[in-house]
Order: structure tokens, then C-alpha cells, then sequence
């Protein structure tokens, strides 16, 4: 066994021990590899580094172990589980390396028709973080104002629109938002 034998010998069982962890893009995984390899053998060219790690990808992907559909649709319903907005899931696949044609399929395969997907997500995030209707401190003397201001801007970093926003900032109740979120089980 010469010494490429044993680097890709050594790269291919440190990538099925990385994908037996982790759901990752195919950009995340040939980052990775190129990073790992890098760590292995510092002696190989970029280009070579480049056509090891691509051939072990094709290979992966081809046995299933690495499929961007499927990293997007778990990384989608993962975000929409914690209050995430479509920008913010965009953002984040995209930042994966993941296609766009994927992330829309994504989107329409988690919110699955249902359009107060995004007013659900963002009641969710609210009552994670205490905003709104979901307030603990009602009888304090803090500026209600104020207070609304500060969660405007907690909901729109988080990719929520502003029609959203004033929709479900303007929820008057608990058992309003609750009825809201009951929609999405």
C-alpha cells in the first residue's frame, strides 16, 4: 500500500465517522474533508487535496450518506421548530452551501400549504423569548412603548416582515397566541 492509498484509506474512514454524526450540505462536508486532509498531509498541492476529497463527496453522496435535500428539510423544520422566519431559514442554508431551487423545496415541504406558517413561527419565537402577549411583567412601571420598540426589532433580525410583526405583537391575550400555535399541530 503506497502513501495515496493510506491518505485516502485514512480521509475516507475520517469521513464516515464525520457523517455518522453529523447531517451535512455537500459544501460542508468537501470543506471539512479539505480541512481534515490539510491536518493528515500537509505535503499534497491544493489541486490534489481538491480531487481526493471530491472523489470520496461523489461517493458518499451516491451511497446516501450526504443529500442536501434531506440536510435542508431537517435544518428547516429544526429552524420553524425554534420560531425561525423563511428569511432567516434562507439565510442559514444558504450559508450551508445549499442551492436555492433546494431551500424553496425545503420551505414548501416543511410549512406544507399552511399559510400562517410565518405568523406561527414568529408567536413561537415570542413565547421562547417572553415577548408580547406572552409578557411576565405586565404591572411593572417599564414603558409599554419602549418595550414594543425593543421587540420590533427583536422580531425583524430575526427575518420576521414588519406586517408580521405588527400582527403578532398586536396579539392581545395568551389564549389568543395559543390558539394561533394550535393551528400548526
Amino acid at each position: 500500500m503506497n502513501n495515496h492509498e493510506k491518505i485516502l484509506k485514512r480521509i475516507k474512514k475520517s469521513a464516515i465517522s464525520y457523517l455518522a454524526r453529523y447531517e451535512v450540505s455537500e459544501f460542508q462536508f468537501k470543506n471539512t474533508m479539505i480541512r481534515k486532509l490539510s491536518n493528515f498531509e500537509n505535503e499534497l498541492s491544493e489541486q490534489h487535496k481538491i480531487e481526493i476529497v471530491e472523489k470520496i463527496k461523489k461517493e458518499m453522496t451516491a451511497s446516501g450518506y450526504i443529500n442536501d435535500k434531506r440536510f435542508a428539510e431537517m435544518k428547516s423544520r429544526s429552524i420553524r421548530r425554534q420560531g425561525g422566519s423563511s428569511r432567516l431559514i434562507y439565510a442559514k442554508l444558504k450559508e450551508k452551501g445549499v442551492a436555492d431551487n433546494i431551500i424553496q423545496y425545503s420551505l414548501d415541504k416543511v410549512d406544507e400549504g399552511n399559510e400562517n406558517a410565518e405568523i406561527i413561527a414568529a408567536v413561537k419565537f415570542m413565547k421562547k423569548k417572553n415577548m408580547g402577549a406572552f409578557h411576565k411583567n405586565k404591572d411593572s412601571d417599564i414603558d409599554i412603548y419602549l418595550l414594543k420598540q425593543k421587540w420590533f426589532g427583536v422580531l425583524s433580525r430575526r427575518g420576521f416582515s414588519l406586517s408580521i410583526v405588527n400582527k403578532v405583537l398586536n396579539i392581545p391575550d395568551i389564549e389568543n397566541a395559543d390558539f394561533i400555535m394550535e393551528d400548526n399541530i
